[in-house]
């Protein structure tokens, strides 16, 4: 199926964001920090240009070397974010709730978000596909992609320290003993923040964090790579 063919069976409007502010107290200038060759912010712009159900693809940022570079990736980049959504504090929501305001001032109304993090530069179209196909197939108002959590990481193997120095289970009432063995583990996942697709009632809402009405995608522990540190980029 083409890109301009799913408007036959869709009429949603499905828009791609990729956050990418351009200060970063960990990593200076990772969003553009080349990466085998190329910014690291290209790897998603490629990814998100390629798919197959993406009605548009927008870099938010307050910078005006991502906004360059973003161009040159074939990105949109309609308005530039202010200082005030920027901070290293600054969250997800308003992000979203900036860019669908710009929209519909704009005249446009978008049905969904997906939400692409440039410092996560090993997703793939296919991936953002899945999570759009999702979307449509469940009614979801958010989908997210999830990645097993195995061994020393698993919630079961994790403990909460008190001031004294004494460890608790980090679960309240798991026994570690019947778990000892990696085998034993119960499957768990973790959010990765790979592609996350927010519905705009969810996002007008605020209520995209403990929405009952999320679904998932599972993604390779490969694909759900972060770059955050130095040592990530490494």
């Amino acid at each position: 199926m083409h890109k301009e063919d799913h408007k036959k069976e869709n009429i949603m409007e499905i828009v791609g964001l990729i956050p990418a502010r351009g200060g970063s107290k960990r990593l200076p200038g990772k969003n553009i920090k080349p990466l085998a060759g190329k910014p690291m912010i290209a790897y998603t712009i490629e990814a998100a240009l390629n798919a197959r159900y993406l009605d548009k693809v927008i870099v938010s940022t307050d910078s005006e070397d991502i906004k360059k570079i973003s161009l040159s990736c074939g990105a949109e980049v309609p308005f530039m974010r202010p200082d005030e959504l920027s901070g290293n504090k600054v969250s997800d929501l308003p992000v979203m709730q900036h860019a669908l305001d710009f929209f519909s001032n704009d005249g446009y109304d978008a049905d969904a978000i997906v939400y692409l993090r440039p410092t996560s530069p090993f997703k793939t179209s296919d991936v953002i596909d899945e999570v759009v196909d999702k979307f449509w197939q469940t009614n979801a108002d958010v989908v997210r992609t999830i990645a097993p959590v195995e061994g020393v990481f698993h919630p079961y193997w994790m403990f909460s320290q008190q001031k004294d120095g004494r460890v608790d289970p980090f679960i309240p009432g798991i026994k570690i003993s019947k778990y000892y063995q990696s085998q034993l583990l119960p499957p768990a996942f973790r959010m990765t923040g790979v592609v996350d697709l927010f519905s705009t009632k969810s996002i007008i809402q605020e209520n995209i964090f403990d929405n009952e009405n999320t679904f998932s995608v599972e993604i390779s522990p490969e694909i759900a790579i972060d770059i955050d540190k130095s040592l990530d980029f490494k």
